[in-house]
């Protein structure tokens, strides 16, 4: 394997060659009048281009697809995912105008005039130079993306995308079964791919510094995945998947093996940073219209009358004295009466203080209010996975504060396949369906793999500080999980599972949003804020604008309440 250290030395060097090579398809694709007399000597063409080039721009392109674009944190999968399901706060006040059309024109852009294009046109040059691994990874990076687009809209083009080279600007809709179908024999094809023997492997391999071993586990996690999000509609055929993969024994299973996109530090030229540090700690004014959701840091703060370890790695509070805030944000705490459906959760702006840790200031669901100035105020992403400080009670003001270098100076991590996730997802099928393995037994490690990586991810910053995530401290808390697991009837349990599937994935929130549509749970989280019955939940999203605006198979949806294919639930089995 190779170094990552020398990866990521590398890897600025061919961001701005990616981006030319990328740029020059994007303009050949265009009708132009050819003005030269002679062949342009600096003029890119497809048969000229570096395969590590188009694996280049491809991997940072699913990163943005991921985890937003420079600025522009609130575009990403990761976003989308967490807003709905109270883990971001997302301004509603219904669900319907919780987003705009226009809001996924960028992701969308991003997956096909971007990583699609590319991958087409980097397979036959690959191909051709016997690029094995080249091919493989751009394989199983399509499959993550491609279902990540049935999961938040449903059907999408796919079989006849991406392929304007044969008169195709109107591309089919195909539906969110097949296109399942279709990535899972993608995963396997390029499992196959990884197994061959290749004239040389990437020089930029932004994942696994050219690790086949790991590419192929997450493969193959990446199948069990698609599994767990079948099982309402194939069940037989999803245990039978999990229950093969399980003991192959090739899935991500430590968090040594995730999956996950190291951004950089480097703010300008290009900005390397990982886009929600960009908005969270960067900026002449406030810092991003974001605000954590007040049920999510309850869920952390007061989870079975125990603080969650991980919760100062993933929060920044800049507060512990908030005796002024309602006069300063006009709106806040003591000055906005709570409805009488929303009396047993958490107040406007602030969690109430617990077991010693207090101080986070979020907002509650759907909230559509205008944004007070409480920049001052707000808690903020804190060390993982953005690369941001560590909480360690210093309570500084750093909102907006341009401080390009709180913390690790942006330097986080999009994670795509957590084996925490892996470990989760196991336990809901073994308790769901009877699959291989003890729930419980996946629950626990499910719960310490997360735990041990985001402490280890934000050791430079917590030693010695007193607030570290110690073995002890994990232990004890696991223990308290599995104590309320044990107590639990089956929707307990159930329960229990998803809470962890929502912590465990902050800022990669479509692991929580499929989780919920799919098992219905937690079945307890906070319900809309300014009115009682938002309407119906976001089962998928509206098509981009310019989508059903450009392509005439594509029709906008009344509303964006109808289920993806995998999620059989009946009307109202979520809110």
């Amino acid at each position: 394997m190779k170094n990552i250290k020398n990866i990521m030395r590398n890897r600025y060097k061919f961001i701005g060659l990616a981006f030319v090579a990328t740029s020059m398809l994007l303009i050949n694709g265009c009708e132009t009048t050819d003005l030269s007399v002679q062949p342009d000597p600096n003029f890119l063409n497809p048969a000229q281009a570096d395969v590590d080039f188009f694996l280049n721009a491809i991997q940072i392109k699913v990163a943005n697809i991921h985890s937003g674009t420079e600025g522009r944190a609130e575009n990403g999968l990761a976003q989308f995912g967490m807003e709905p399901v109270r883990i971001q706060h997302g301004f509603g006040p219904t669900y319907r105008e919780n987003y705009d059309p226009g809001d996924f024109d960028q992701i969308w852009d991003d997956a096909y005039s971007g990583v699609l294009i590319d991958i087409r046109t980097m397979n036959p040059v690959a191909e051709e130079g016997g690029r094995f691994t080249h091919i493989a990874i751009g394989q199983i990076l399509e499959a993550y993306v491609i279902t990540n687009l049935v999961d938040l809209f449903g059907d999408v083009p796919y079989s006849e995308a991406a392929r304007g080279e044969e008169g195709i600007f109107n591309p089919i809709v195909d539906s969110g079964a097949s296109i399942y179908e279709a990535a899972d024999q993608l995963l396997v094809t390029a499992i196959g791919n990884l197994q061959k023997s290749e004239i040389a492997l990437p020089t930029n391999d932004l994942f696994y510094g050219g690790d086949e071993g790991k590419w192929i586990k997450a493969a193959n996690t990446m199948r069990l995945k698609l599994a767990v999000q079948s099982r309402l509609v194939n069940t037989a055929e999803s245990a039978a998947t999990i229950n093969s993969l399980v003991g192959g024994g090739q899935l991500i299973l430590d968090f040594a093996d995730d999956m996950q996109f190291q951004w950089g530090t480097n703010n300008a030229a290009p900005d390397s940073r990982h886009p929600y540090f960009d908005q969270n700690y960067d900026g002449a004014g406030p810092s991003s219209d974001f605000y954590t959701c007040n049920y999510f840091m309850d869920l952390m703060a007061n989870q079975y009358n125990n603080v969650d370890p991980r919760i100062r790695y993933y929060f920044y509070r800049q507060q512990s004295d908030y005796s002024g805030a309602d006069v300063i944000t006009k709106e806040c705490v003591t000055d906005v009466s709570i409805p009488s459906w929303w009396a047993d959760f958490p107040q406007y702006c602030l969690v109430p203080a617990t077991n010693g840790y207090n101080g986070l200031w979020g907002r509650n669901h759907l909230d559509d209010d205008g944004i007070p100035p409480d920049d001052a105020f707000r808690t903020l992403h804190g060390v993982y996975p953005i690369g941001g400080p560590f909480d360690d009670d210093s309570f500084r003001l750093v909102s907006g504060s341009t401080a390009v270098s709180e913390g690790l100076a942006g330097a986080g991590i999009s994670p795509f396949l957590l084996a925490a996730n892996t470990n989760l997802m196991l336990a809901e099928a073994a308790l769901t369906m009877s699959t291989a393995g003890d729930a419980r037994t996946y629950l626990e490690a499910g719960v310490r793999q997360s735990i041990e990586k985001v402490a280890a991810f934000g050791a430079s910053l917590a030693a010695g500080s007193g607030f570290e995530a110690t073995p002890a401290i994990i232990d004890a808390h696991i223990a308290n999980i599995l104590s309320a697991y044990d107590a639990a009837d089956a929707t307990g349990k159930l329960r229990i599972i998803a809470e962890q599937v929502f912590i465990a994935s902050w800022c990669n929130g479509m692991e929580a949003y499929n989780t919920y549509r799919r098992t219905g749970q937690p079945d307890n989280v906070t319900p809309a804020f300014v009115v009682e019955n938002p309407g119906p939940f976001l089962r998928s999203m509206w098509y981009p604008q310019g989508a059903s605006d450009n392509n005439t198979n594509i029709k906008q949806k009344a509303n964006p309440d109808t289920p993806v294919f995998w999620d059989t639930n009946p009307p109202g089995f979520v809110n």
